[in-house]
Parts: structure tokens; C-alpha cells; sequence
């Protein structure tokens, strides 16, 4: 027997923008069902950089992509405050770099008119000596320096903060739950179908489907006889199981792009690659020249990194919007809201493409969508209604450790 429920909508997916989805639908009144295959942001928002970032880079092509992004990294900031943490960069410039010191602090300059948006301090130029003192592990050749600051998450937390906030509002969520098939109904989607880990079949009718599947989007798509276009790219970091400078570090890799070595308190990351991906989705191998060719990279500005040796290794797909011709990492970050419905899938909404740091402002348009087809007229209240755990103002650390007789920085950071 196929149990089967109803719902106003059901979002497929639970990386953070369909958790978000799911929260913001939710808050305004809606039914809600989120299903996704695996665990919570295991996918695509698993294997970022654990960061909330405006994307300086972008400022080459994609100004209004790093705008969005500053702007929607501050709403996180401002509902997420318990889960974030500042990281600052030090951008090295080496003899024979693409950038001499003075274009890379008219590009910092730049970015820094979208700094206050993401509540992120401006940029600072270092003379190499000040660069060494503040980075040893530098290359001793560099002719100065400039800062940058961005934010840094746990991805994980953040995406299951969405989906507590989801279920706080009604919503119901399963993981490790597949959509096997959607249910068509003369032209339009009425709901799906779906494997419980136990391997049950259940059905959920719904008025509006969402597909928030990231990479996966296409194959949903499918299901709906429809198509989505993508351009997917593979990224993979190495992880060290501590942190291995004093600061976060930008570089260049040998064709050119940007690498980042990202110290996250406890662990670095080193990443990422872009890569066009051909290959299984659910099955994204890591090639030992992808990791020499980061190492490689970073070496060249901190050329001791091969004196720490990695303990695992990350990879992910990004679910970047189709374009001919353009190198991968200059691929834009934009995201689309689709509705289907003029493709013979009425009730079908696909949201694809974006950022982690533009989640929130990716579930809000995603949720008019659906609400413009359900007739609701309810705003959103995701970008000041903060996130579990951050309901209010954090006890001053010097409070907090005296009470519990633990160092100030111990409690600086339980609080982070």
C-alpha cells in the first residue's frame, strides 16, 4: 500500500537553498514537504569553501552577481550571527604577477565600496615586511601585500538551522528520502513519488513542486518532460586537520586562477579546482594532478605547504548556468527562477544556478514564484527573522567565562 499526504508544496533537494525554501514558505503560512536524497547538505553546499564571500573576482564581469552576493551574505550574517566568523585574507603580490600591487589595491578599493554591505571591514596594504611579520610562511620574494575580509560558516549547521526553522513552522522534512518520480497530471505536476530508507513507496500531492537540486536539476527536470540547462563544474579542496598558517591566502594557480587556502580555525582548506564535469553526479572522483595542481599553486606564495600533509580530500559540482565558449571560472555566479509551466509543466518551479552566500535571497524569489501561483500574498521575513540560536544577543564572552570558569577565549569561541 503507497501512503500518500497532501501539502501545498513540496521542495526536492535539501542543500541550503532548498532548506531555505522550505523555511521561508513555511513562515509564510504554507504546507511544506522537503525531501532530499542524502543527508543535509551533503551535496553541493557540503563541498564549498565554507564561506559566506561577495566574490571580489567577479568584479571582472559579474559586478551585479558580487553586489547580490555582499548584499544577501549581510542578511545571513545578521540571522546567522552564532554561526559565522570573520577570515582574513592576505593576498601576497610576487615579481612577474598578473596584478602588481598597485592594480590589486584599485581592485580592493573596488571592493570595498561592497564591504559594509556583508558588515565586512575594507581592505589594508601591507609593505612586505609587514606581510612576513604577519605571515611568516610567505614567500620571502613578495614586493607587498593587501588584506581582505570575508565570512566563514559551517555549511552543514547553517543548512540544518533552515530546516529546524522549517519544522519550528510546520513544515515536514525528510532525508535520505529519493523522489523516484513526479506525478503528472494532463500538463501538470500534482506531486511525487519517493523511497524512504526503508524502502517504502509514499506519495505526497502537492500544488507546486520545487526542484532545488543543484547539479541534479537536470535529471529532475525529466521527470517533468522538461528541460533545464546547465554547464556543471567540478571543485575539490584538500582538507589539513589544522590550521597551518595565520592567516587565510589567496594565489594563483599555474593557468591563472584564483586559488584560496582558507583557515577555518581548526582545519584549512585548500581549493578549489574548475573543471567542466561529464561524469556521474553521485560519484565525483578526486585525480591525484587536480590535488598536485592546488599544491602547486599555493606553493608558489607559501612554499611551505609541502611540509603538511592533507588528510582527506573534498569534491562537489557546481550547478553554474549554461554558457558557451567562456572559461569555467569565469562562468557566472547568477542564479534563475523557472517555471515550467509555459513547457507543458504547470505546478513545476526550478530554482538553479547561485551562491552559497545568496541562498536567502535565492529561496526568497523562489518562493514569490510559488506564492504568485498559489494566489498568497505574503512577503518574506527571512532577511531579519533570525535563525535558531541566534534569538538573542550573545552574553559577553568576559560574562560567560567568569560564570562558567573557563578562559575568555574558550568562551569567544563556543560562541562562534
Amino acid at each position: 500500500m503507497i501512503l500518500s499526504s497532501s501539502q501545498d508544496v513540496v521542495v526536492i533537494g535539501g542543500g541550503v537553498t532548498g532548506a531555505g525554501i522550505a523555511r521561508d514558505l513555511s513562515m509564510r503560512g504554507l504546507s511544506v514537504l522537503l525531501l532530499e536524497k542524502g543527508d543535509w547538505g551533503a551535496g553541493t553546499t557540503g563541498a564549498s569553501s565554507w564561506m559566506i564571500h561577495g566574490g571580489p573576482r567577479y568584479l571582472e564581469f559579474d559586478w551585479d552577481t558580487t553586489r547580490l552576493s555582499c548584499q544577501d551574505a549581510g542578511h545571513i550574517v545578521t540571522i546567522a550571527r552564532n554561526l559565522v566568523y570573520r577570515v582574513v585574507f592576505l593576498i601576497p603580490v610576487l615579481p612577474h604577477d598578473r596584478n602588481n600591487i598597485e592594480r590589486m589595491e584599485t581592485a580592493m578599493e573596488v571592493y570595498d565600496r561592497f564591504q559594509p554591505l556583508k558588515k565586512a571591514h575594507p581592505h589594508r596594504r601591507l609593505t612586505p615586511a609587514e606581510a612576513l611579520q604577519a605571515e611568516p610562511g610567505l614567500a620571502p620574494d613578495l614586493i607587498g601585500a593587501v588584506t581582505m575580509e570575508e565570512w566563514g560558516v559551517d555549511p552543514h549547521r547553517l543548512v540544518f538551522a533552515n530546516v529546524q526553522d522549517a519544522l519550528a513552522h510546520g513544515a515536514r522534512a525528510f532525508n535520505h528520502t529519493r523522489v523516484t518520480e513526479l506525478i503528472n497530471d494532463g500538463g501538470r505536476v500534482i506531486g511525487v513519488r519517493y523511497q524512504s530508507p526503508d524502502g517504502s513507496i509514499s506519495e505526497a500531492r502537492a500544488r507546486v513542486v520545487v526542484n532545488a537540486t543543484g547539479p541534479w536539476s537536470p535529471e529532475v527536470a525529466v521527470m517533468a518532460g522538461v528541460q533545464v540547462h546547465l554547464r556543471p563544474a567540478k571543485g575539490i579542496h584538500l582538507v589539513y586537520p589544522h590550521r597551518i598558517s595565520n592567516f587565510s591566502i589567496s594565489a594563483e594557480s599555474i593557468d591563472g586562477r584564483d586559488l584560496l587556502m582558507v583557515a577555518h580555525g581548526g582545519f584549512t582548506l585548500l581549493g578549489t579546482t574548475d573543471d567542466d564535469f561529464y561524469g556521474d553526479l553521485d560519484s565525483v572522483d578526486v585525480m591525484e594532478d587536480e590535488v598536485n595542481y592546488l599544491i602547486q599553486g599555493i606553493e608558489r606564495v607559501f612554499p611551505a605547504i609541502r611540509d603538511y600533509r592533507p588528510v582527506r580530500t573534498t569534491a562537489g559540482v557546481r550547478p553554474t548556468l549554461f554558457k558557451w565558449r567562456r572559461y569555467e571560472d569565469e562562468l557566472s555566479r547568477r542564479y534563475e527562477v523557472i517555471d515550467h509551466a509555459a513547457e507543458g509543466a504547470d505546478g513545476f518551479v526550478s530554482i538553479v544556478g547561485g551562491k552559497l552566500s545568496m541562498y536567502r535571497l535565492m529561496a526568497e524569489e523562489t518562493s514569490d514564484a510559488v506564492c504568485r501561483k498559489l494566489g498568497l500574498q505574503a512577503a518574506s521575513t527571512t532577511a531579519s527573522r533570525p535563525l535558531p540560536g541566534n534569538e538573542s544577543d550573545p552574553t559577553p564572552a568576559a560574562e560567560l567565562a567568569s560564570r562558567c570558569g573557563i578562559p575568555a577565549l574558550a568562551a569567544m569561541k563556543l560562541q562562534t
